[in-house]
Order: C-alpha cells, then structure tokens, then sequence
C-alpha cells in the first residue's frame, strides 16, 4: 500500500469522525447510528495505520486480494446497516399507522360530542 493511499485513508478517517461528531452535536443523528459510522472511521484508520492488517485477514480467509477483503467487509457492513434502517422504519410506519388511527378516533368522538 503507497504511502499516499494511506494517508488518504487517515484523512479520510478523520473527515469522517469530524462530520460524525458535529452531526452528533446538531442533534442530526442518533447516538446508535453515530456509532456505526465512527466504527467505520476506526476501521479505516486501523487499516491506514496498519495495512498489513488486510493482507493477513485476507490470508486467513482464503481471499486473493486484500483489496477484495476490504470491500467484503465494508458492504457487508453497508448491507446490516440498511437492514437496520429498514428495520426502524417499518417500526415507524406502524406506529405512525397506529398514531393516525388514534387520532381519526379522537377527532370522530370530539367530533360527535360538539352535535
């Protein structure tokens, strides 16, 4: 690995935990996705730092490249990450079902009460 990619990945690393850290701050992301991210940000600065680290997963694993491992990991990280989200958002959108009907109910009794 060239010098130049890993300082890429290192600065790279650190925009991200910056960006992640004032997102936190503003309230424009929850502590639990945050978490993910930064996770994320570790993960890239390890393999920065260390870039043998790829290689010997990789050997370990019976992958050719540690080019091919690394993607591996970050769209299988990627993939439980959607899953989370879906998952959250259909819990969302029954409670906000759930809400609608509620509040269908309550206007339709206020609504016969004022007759």
């Amino acid at each position: 690995m060239s010098n130049m990619l890993r300082i890429l990945l290192l600065v790279g690393a650190v925009l991200m935990l910056i960006y992640t850290i004032k997102s936190i701050r503003k309230s424009k992301i929850q502590m639990k996705d945050a978490l993910v991210w930064v996770l994320i940000a570790v993960l890239i600065a390890i393999f920065g730092i260390f870039p043998a680290i790829p290689f010997w997963v990789a050997g370990m694993l019976g992958i050719d490249s540690a080019a091919n491992m690394v993607f591996l990991i970050f769209i299988a990280i990627m993939i439980l990450c959607i899953f989370a989200m879906a998952r959250r958002i259909s819990l969302l959108e029954d409670k906000l079902n759930t809400m609608a009907g509620e509040i269908a109910i309550r206007t339709k009794k206020d609504d016969g009460e004022e007759e």
